[in-house]
């Protein structure tokens, strides 16, 4: 594939029209979009296309992008868009919803220049958090330690001496092969491997080891806004009793597609079929039959998600840089590991999760109710309330000026209406650019339709009065720190905004 300095430039040949014009042109448009950037919000949001009204009627559209021609696995997400009143059109057609399965933006390089009525469901760069190797090997604390094959053997080495209880398993970038190995079975010189310590002292459910699943979203980067579903959380019992552990076997310790649902584990029937728990509220249920105080565990698995994002944010920012507009978000999947001690350890991200039920038909409803609230929360919403006609006519009164405006005493002791050239102006809406505005509108909107899912970034503020905002936005990039304050002064006169 030819780099952008390879490929033939049209820009070379200007016929007879002349270098100077075209030079002309160009800084000329440079300047609008950087003056229309610059302007206020309010100059900005009030031009509307003349031609606009022509589309109010028509329903909204969707296309999906991916390798495979079988599509089993979208069944649900078409369902839900097909209530919404969504129409399916094809790639090369107008769509205001590229749903991908698979990674689109090397293969459709127009995304980089998105119109504002279109979005895709996954951001550019996404693969610093769902790449296997990238983040294994982010020596974050809650991951257990990994090394890249073959750079990293001595380090391995040296690990092993230094802990010579530790068993590893050699993992394959594509999930494929992983099982529990001994040094001396492993392929050092292997470069599409990775290998990983595994995890002793599972906590078990009637002897069974197991994994969660827990679904999250990435509404925006630069600044972060991410948000946890709470309906219920994946959990994947291995098929084989843990012990007696034999590493040959690997349905003892490995999750496979055929794994034990809750509803066929003994110890939980009773609360999932008898008294409609969910498949956390049972697995807490059990908990507490063992003695234990589930409640620890959530805050880790928040804290656990939270971290991870944050720590490859930047990665993520240097992708975006090369793209004009940002209407993308990403649903993932974060895999995570509970250790008889309530110990919680993060195994993967996976970019596209699962969410066929063809496995598993229970699972149909959990996999329908993630993507409704992921779709109200990104802004793809029943047609009844997303037609353009209805939006003209009700998107003030959902998100005014009023509902954005903060810190109204600061703004006018330092007159911020008059001049902006202050720090203490840049959350003062006469002082806010049209990308800034849009921030807060999003923001606004993605807490008035959370349905099901929980903030975790900017991150929750369970105790407002004690909470000391300097000190915990001081480590934080700029534009972050901003958002935060944002919600912490929304926070400061209704409860709903601090978590």
């Amino acid at each position: 594939t030819k780099t952008e300095a390879e490929k033939p430039s049209s820009c070379n040949y200007t016929g007879s029209i002349g270098l100077f014009p075209v030079m002309v042109f160009l800084a000329a448009t440079v300047a609008t979009a950087v003056l229309v950037e610059l302007l206020p919000h309010s100059a900005f949001f009030d031009w509307i296309p003349g031609d606009k009204a022509k589309l109010q009627d028509e329903p909204p559209t969707y296309a999906i992008y991916g390798h495979s021609s079988k599509e089993e696995h979208l069944v649900h997400v078409v369902n839900v868009l097909e209530r919404f009143g969504y129409r399916r059109v094809g790639l090369n057609e107008s769509w205001n919803l590229l749903w991908a399965h698979d990674y689109p933006f090397f293969a459709m390089p127009h995304l980089k220049s998105l119109p504002k009525n279109q979005s895709v469901n996954h951001i550019p760069g996404c693969g610093y958090l769902t790449n296997k190797v990238d983040l294994c090997t982010s020596r974050l604390p809650f991951l257990p330690r990994a090394f890249r094959l073959p750079q990293e053997k001595e380090e391995l080495l040296d690990y092993a001496k230094d802990h010579p209880e530790a068993l590893f398993v050699q993992k394959h970038i594509e999930h494929r092969h992983i099982k529990v190995r001994t040094l001396s079975e492993i392929a050092f010189g292997s470069n599409d491997t990775f290998v990983q310590e595994f995890i002793q002292r599972p906590f078990l459910v009637d002897g069974h080891k197991f994994d969660i699943g827990v679904y999250v979203v990435i509404t925006s980067v630069n600044p972060l806004r991410a948000y946890i579903y709470t309906g219920d959380v994946l959990f994947r019992y291995c098929p084989v009793k843990y012990y007696p552990f034999d590493a040959e076997n690997v349905d003892k310790y490995i999750v496979g597609d055929d794994y034990l649902p809750t509803w066929e584990v003994p110890s939980l029937r009773k609360y999932y079929n008898r008294f409609d728990g969910s498949m956390r509220t049972v697995f807490e249920a059990y908990v507490r039959d063992q003695g234990k105080d589930p409640s620890g565990i959530w805050p880790q698995v928040e804290h656990i998600i939270r971290t991870t994002i944050a720590a490859k944010e930047k990665d993520i920012i240097n992708i975006l840089r090369s793209y004009k507009t940002h209407n993308f978000f990403d649903l993932m999947r974060f895999d995570l590991f509970i250790d008889e001690d309530l110990k919680v350890s993060l195994m993967e991200a996976n970019m596209s999760p699962n969410l066929s039920s063809a496995h598993f038909k229970p699972n149909s409803l959990l996999y329908e109710q993630v993507i409704y609230s992921v779709f109200n929360l990104v802004g793809i919403r029943p047609l009844k309330a997303t037609g353009a006609s209805y939006l003209a006519k009700t998107g003030e009164m959902l998100t005014a000026d009023k509902n954005l405006a903060t810190e109204l005493n600061k703004c006018a002791a330092h007159d911020c209406d008059k001049s902006c050239n202050k720090e203490e102006c840049d959350l003062c809406l006469p002082c806010l650019s049209g990308s800034e505005y849009r921030i807060l509108q999003q923001a606004h909107q993605e807490h008035l339709h959370r349905v099901d899912m929980k903030r975790l970034l900017p991150p929750p503020i369970p105790q407002p009065k004690e909470y000391n905002l300097l000190e915990e936005t001081v480590n934080m990039t700029k534009r972050n720190a901003w958002m935060t304050r944002w919600f912490y002064n929304k926070c400061q006169f209704d409860a709903t905004w601090c978590n």
